[in-house]
């Protein structure tokens, strides 16, 4: 069918006409929702009740269509679902699913090309474009949730909303997962509040739209958080912009882009949290970045070289690997004033909250890797150190300073809970192979105070253990300028024992393992079979394993990449190879590590710290990347090695994975120790909040979810016939009661991941 495109200048009707229309009469075959809109006059309001409904629709005239029950419109694979093209329509509480595929006809779920509509409340799903907003002034996209083609590939998969030569379009408070974009082009004055943005390509891309309001939404884990290309007037506020790992991984990036305001931002944990191409491109133009907090990011501010203009006041750099880089190297001018420095080395000695001295970051090791980035992989290496001292020492090779802040603010801003060190780093698991192979990180000439040593747990050793422990933590603190992240924690752990660190995020787990590692600096005491973890740093790693969370490999084959971490341990291929063929990884010894899926990548950073035989593997959230078949296979190794006689200590916010491997569950709350649990104990301690999938059969989906939500459940879809909802562990029989009481025919059931922290 041929989408029709009709606008009516003329007014609505000054009452509505309330429609309820009847269920449809045979069950076996959808009702045609456009039989539906035909008949409607204009500016009838509609009700439509639970149902399956058959696409497409083409709405021609001012109508409002409430679903009840969240009635579902399939459009059977083929075009654009809904084509809303007359002024002053409203869509609310339906699901939209099962768009066409094909890129150049913008198959969409929801097609909006008159001004003045809303779309608000839907479930969009299984389309390739979510939401088009094709010439369509003052649209209104509200509290939608969109999730893109589940077996399409990121690159393949449409955008989630898009607007395109539309001007004052509000999007508010929409869901948006897994599709490829939120794109904004040609679209003046748009207004992007308080969505969620997850697991896709661009959050949100920005090209000729001036006067754009960005403000309180929350992207995780995308490749890239926002981009703003050749655009004016862009105000960019308290957003949240964690995760943001691809190729580029830039939290906010600008291009070519004039009169820029960025405040009260969190950038945390990306590759880059902002980066600076032709920003400002006018002159004069305005261009700050005030009150942001940067933080536990590989590179916090990177600019090209030839950019300037820049204004960063009251800005928070904290814990970034590098604070500040330039690409390809070169300086800039730019203004630095009134900032915190996580590593300003100055004193405030009037106590009038500014550093006496300015901050000038002059680190050889970073004007280095400005130039050449794949020298990262040495990062904390003492090649690295040595470049440093002689910085320090010779003023010939001493390096030219990247900025001057002459007021550095000695107070940070308040990091958020989630703000702690994340496990990963520039080329994380080349690090990982340099604690290893027992290569020395910084750690031997840090400030050394013990602290009290606190109570020590109460527990039983482990059936077969020796009385000697194979980690021993007594009393460590450590801080990030006023933030407490580890106060007066001891614990130990025994041979073949697998201590689970849980808590929340910022509760201080990630730093517990990198003190462990000796990455970080701290106060107190940690011993590895009797070696102080700091002042016989390279004894104390050799008797250590280290798995992060985020693994990143140079490009090579997997033999060659096991080859080259057993020359570093000094282990033997012989051992190194069998690792692989234990690990189900022989077969694919030829292959491209890139090649290799995410359960085959954890195994292989696995084997890599396994090639020394460690007595103590540290792990930091084992499974996080993995989905669920690998998850429990991989688990089931780890069990295996705990059995071995291996201590095991890792970080976990999963009840899965503390049910497969601890024998003690250490509860951290806020940087404290609580309590060293029995799994017991634990159980009866915490009921954390599960998701539950439920299956029913296809034609029962609307009825199960508004089942689900009398009962007082807020379920969601997750694909063609499945439900998600959380419930207490405690109380997994709820739901499965409320649909046999209501009817509804449940054909399977899982559980999935704990979530008991808020």
């Amino acid at each position: 069918m041929s989408l029709r495109r009709a606008f009516f200048p003329g007014v609505l009707a000054a009452g509505l006409l309330l429609v309820t229309v009847g269920a449809r009469a045979a069950p076996d075959e959808p009702m045609r929702f456009q039989d539906l809109v035909d008949r409607a006059a204009p500016g009838a309001r509609i009700e439509v009740p639970p149902g399956l409904y058959a696409g497409p629709v083409v709405i021609d005239k001012p109508l409002t269509l409430e679903g009840i029950g969240r009635p579902v419109i399939d459009g059977g694979g083929e075009g654009t679902v809904m084509a809303l093209v007359a002024p002053g329509i409203v869509l609310r509480g339906f699901e939209v699913r099962n768009s066409g595929v094909q890129p150049d006809h913008n198959d969409a779920g929801i097609l909006i090309q008159a001004p003045d509509i809303t779309v608000e409340d839907n479930v969009l799903r299984e389309v390739l474009v979510g939401v088009f907003v094709a010439g369509a002034d003052r649209a209104v996209v509200r509290g939608n949730n969109v999730s893109g083609i589940a077996e399409f590939e990121q690159a393949r998969k449409g955008d989630g909303i898009r607007l395109w030569y539309s001007n004052d379009v509000a999007v508010e408070d929409n869901v948006v997962q897994q599709v490829r974009d939120i794109v904004v082009w040609y679209s003046e004055r748009p207004r992007i509040h308080g969505n969620s943005i997850a697991s896709s390509r661009y959050g949100i891309h920005l090209m000729y739209s001036d006067d754009a309001r960005i403000e309180g939404n929350r992207l995780r884990s995308n490749s890239v958080g926002i981009y703003i290309m050749y655009s004016s007037g862009t105000r960019l506020f308290d957003n949240l912009i964690q995760g943001q790992r691809g190729p580029s991984g830039y939290g906010v990036a600008f291009k070519d882009s004039d009169d820029i305001a960025v405040r009260g931002n969190v950038l945390a944990d990306d590759r880059v949290g902002i980066f600076l191409d032709g920003t400002p491109f006018s002159e004069p133009s305005s261009t700050e970045f005030q009150d942001n907090i940067l933080a536990f990011n590989d590179i916090g501010v990177l600019l090209q070289p030839a950019v300037e203009g820049n204004v960063f006041r009251g800005n928070t750099f904290w814990e970034n690997t590098e604070q500040v880089a330039f690409h390809g190297g070169g300086i800039s001018e730019n203004t630095w004033e009134g900032n915190a420095w996580s590593d300003y080395p100055g004193f405030d000695a009037d106590q009038d909250g500014v550093g006496d001295l300015a901050y000038r970051p002059e680190r050889l090791f970073d004007r280095l890797t400005d130039t050449e980035p794949r020298l990262q992989m040495i990062q904390h290496s003492p090649a690295a150190q040595a470049m440093e001292f002689a910085a320090s020492a010779f003023p010939l090779v001493r390096p030219q300073g990247k900025l001057i802040d002459s007021s550095p603010r000695m107070e940070i801003a308040p990091l958020p809970d989630f703000a702690v060190p994340p496990p990963s780093a520039p080329a994380p698991l080349i690090l990982a192979g340099l604690v290893l192979a027992g290569i020395g990180l910084a750690g031997g000439g840090l400030a050394y105070a013990r602290q009290g040593s606190g109570p020590q747990p109460d527990r039983p050793a482990p059936v077969g253990a020796v009385s000697r422990p194979v980690l021993t933590v007594v009393g460590v603190r450590k801080t990030f300028g006023k933030v407490v992240a580890l106060d007066a924690v001891s614990l130990e752990a025994a041979p073949g024992e697998a201590l689970a660190l849980w808590g929340p995020n910022g509760a201080g787990k990630t730093t517990l393992l990198k003190a462990i590692l000796g990455l970080t600096s701290f106060a107190g005491e940690i011993r590895v079979l009797g070696d102080d973890a700091r002042r016989q740093g390279k004894r104390a790693r050799r008797h250590m394993g280290y798995v992060p969370q985020a693994t990143s490999f140079y490009e090579g084959r997997v033999s060659e990449t096991m080859r080259y971490f057993a020359r570093l341990r000094g282990a033997d291929y012989g051992r190194a190879a069998a690792l692989l063929d234990q690990l189900g990884l022989g077969p694919h010894g030829s292959k491209p590590v890139s090649a290799l899926s995410g359960g085959m990548r954890q195994r292989l950073a696995l084997a890599i710290a396994l090639v020394g035989d460690p007595p103590l593997l540290l792990l930091d959230e084992p499974t996080a990347n993995l989905d669920l078949r690998a998850r429990r296979d991989h688990l089931a190794i780890l069990a295996a090695l705990r059995d071995e006689g291996r201590a095991l200590i890792f970080a976990t916010h999963r009840l899965e994975e503390v049910d497969a491997l601890a024998d003690r569950i250490a509860v951290l709350e806020d940087g404290r120790l609580s309590g060293v649990l029995t799994l017991s104990e634990f159980h009866q301690t915490f009921a954390p909040e599960i998701e539950m999938t439920l299956q029913v059969r296809a034609e029962q989906v609307s009825e199960a979810f508004r089942d689900l939500e009398l009962a007082g459940f807020h379920p969601r879809l997750n694909g063609h016939s499945s439900l998600v909802v959380s419930v207490r562990a405690d109380q997994k029989v709820t739901p499965i009661d409320a649909l046999h009481k209501a009817g509804v025919d449940l054909l399977d059931f899982s559980v999935e991941e704990p979530r008991p922290w808020s």
